[in-house]
């Protein structure tokens, strides 16, 4: 991309400009393309050759803002001569400025700590809800334990004591009569 920019030439404490075309990437005081006309800030004097500059700016070539004050200076009118403006914000502006962005920050702050609060809670009422269902599973896991057992232990009991009270008295008995 082509510029149109001042490169300082001069000698020290008495600056003295050009007015040259050169690529957006080359130093200031590198090689350029085209020398257009020159720059004196003290006198205010501009020799410029405004064809050449129209011709260039018809190629694509951008002024500075500075040179674009200059070509305005000197009655050149085109498309690309655009000047940039800076406004300077007051005190009181920017301390409203940060005013609000503190307002902001702790809008955001407090929208975090009620959705932190939120989710929180949800964790803790998911938590709850697996304790009680780990509980109740526990109880019926017990109920079911206890009643096998108890069954078990009935079937076990019973048939053995019928075994006993039958069984026993005849072996000990036919024990005794081979003696």
């Amino acid at each position: 991309m082509l510029k149109i920019r001042l490169t300082r030439i001069g000698k020290k404490k008495q600056p003295f400009y050009r007015i040259v075309v050169a690529e957006h990437t080359a130093p200031i005081q590198g090689k350029f393309v085209e020398m257009i006309g020159n720059y004196n800030p003290f006198s205010k004097k501009v020799v410029l050759d405004k064809n050449k500059a129209v011709d260039w700016m018809n190629k694509g070539a951008m002024p500075s803002n500075t040179v674009a004050k200059i070509l305005q200076r000197e009655g050149l009118k085109h498309k690309s001569i655009v000047i940039k403006t800076y406004k300077t914000k007051s005190k009181t502006e920017i301390e409203k400025e940060k005013q609000e962005k503190e307002a902001e920050k702790a809008k955001e702050q407090a929208e975090k700590e009620v959705k932190k609060a939120e989710f929180e809670k949800e964790v803790e009422e998911k938590k709850e809800t697996e304790a009680q269902k780990a509980e109740e599973t526990q109880k019926t896991e017990e109920k079911e334990e206890k009643l096998p057992k108890e069954e078990n232990k009935s079937a076990n009991i019973s048939p053995k004591e019928e075994n006993a009270s039958n069984n026993p008295p005849a072996k000990t008995e036919s024990v005794d009569a081979a003696k």
